[in-house]
């Protein structure tokens, strides 16, 4: 959440796979939300309103806590 990628997070804690590395990464609702804020910029080319179709979709992606990818 402090804008280090997981490649090197999992590299500089030792961990030989990726997978080991996500289990230990858990990002809290609030980064999620805002994550999905950039994306919807990147993808809408401008930020839309919080009720925008998009918008309320990945707002509702992210609270959910998005796909599991175990």
């Amino acid at each position: 959440m402090a804008g280090v990628d997981i490649t090197t997070v999992k590299e500089l804690l030792g961990h030989k796979t990726l997978t080991m590395a996500l289990r230990y990464a858990h990002l809290a609702p609030s980064h999620k939300v805002k994550a999905m804020e950039i994306l919807d910029t990147a993808i809408n080319g401008k930020k839309t309103s919080y009720f925008d179709s998009t918008s309320q979709l990945l707002h509702n992606f992210a609270i959910s806590g998005g796909m599991d990818v175990r």
